[in-house]
């Protein structure tokens, strides 16, 4: 299976120009999961009702998905015209937000086609629609989309480290830093917490006990947990002063304030557990892509 990874791996960054070809599809249809889309650019298409008397045009690539209130869609964009304080958008518009908002019925999204050979589509949203590019990376029994991004501060890329099993990122050539880490523990979460406790991941504490978490979305098929502190440990780390950082109180792959990292099980592959960090703002790997195989 690690050679149809690879040849699907090489297929992929073959082919990316072509798979960006899109569609258009409602935003309030029940298939685009938009929440992976929010705080990313993506590329829409607004109804006729929006455009007459507003508008330049229909079409806008590259704006903010900013939110999704109830019914609608919302999105930013200064320069393009998306200006939540243009006097002719003052009915859309939400000026403590600095965004503009229709109702989901009243706009499309332009989706990548369908993904082929194993791999799915490609995302319809990036960090950067004209300074980034998909690239799907392969490791062992797993396959993602990860961003390659070319920035005014340089690029910014994910790449696999076979030695640990895990994909990092890459700021210019720096050090890589890990952002995914692969885990095989038959006995789930549970099972793998001697492991880390061993290996230095976690604090070797009684106190630091692994949780079930729903503070962040995960794709379908995965649960979330975390690794948190009981007892007196959990006592003294939430008397931490309010205006303090506090160390993560189990470790480096524990619960953490300055950070959004979890980890997350597979459902259908026992015993196939992530790390995911994200660290304060993303970390160019898409999580609903994660595919695994044996």
């Amino acid at each position: 299976m690690k050679t149809s990874f690879a040849f699907l791996s090489l297929l992929a960054l073959a082919s990316s120009s072509a798979l960006a070809e899109e569609r258009l599809i409602p935003s309030d249809d029940p298939s685009l999961d938009l929440r992976w889309a929010l705080g990313k650019q993506v590329n829409v298409r607004f109804a006729d009702s929006i455009v007459k008397g507003r508008l330049p045009r229909a079409d806008y690539d590259g704006v903010v998905l900013s939110d999704l209130p109830d019914g609608k869609i919302c999105f930013f964009d200064r320069p393009q015209g998306l200006d939540a304080d243009a006097p002719g958008l003052s009915a859309l518009a939400r000026s403590a937000e600095g965004d503009v908002c229709a109702a989901r019925t009243e706009v499309q999204v332009k989706v990548p086609e369908a993904g082929s050979g194993g791999i799915p589509a490609v995302p319809f949203y990036a960090t950067d629609k004209k300074a980034c590019t998909w690239q799907w990376k392969a490791g062992k029994g797993i396959g993602l989309w990860t961003e390659d991004c070319t920035f005014d501060t340089g690029r910014w890329n994910v790449v696999y480290d076979e030695a640990n099993d895990w994909f990092a990122l890459q700021v210019n050539g720096a050090d890589p830093f890990p952002v995914l880490r692969q885990f095989r523990a038959p006995g789930g979460m549970e099972g793998l917490l001697p492991e880390l406790k061993s290996k230095g991941l976690v604090l070797d504490d009684a106190e630091c006990v692994v949780a079930p978490s729903t503070d962040q979305p995960v794709p379908d098929g995965w649960s979330e947990w975390e690794v948190v502190p009981a007892g007196k440990r959990k006592e003294a780390y939430d008397a931490s002063p309010a205006d303090e950082v506090p160390e993560p109180p189990c470790g480096e792959l524990g619960l953490a304030v300055d950070f959004i990292g979890f980890f997350m099980a597979a459902k259908d592959h026992p015993g196939r557990i992530l790390y995911v960090n994200l660290g304060q703002d993303g970390t160019m790997i898409d999580l609903p892509s994660i595919t695994l195989s044996q």
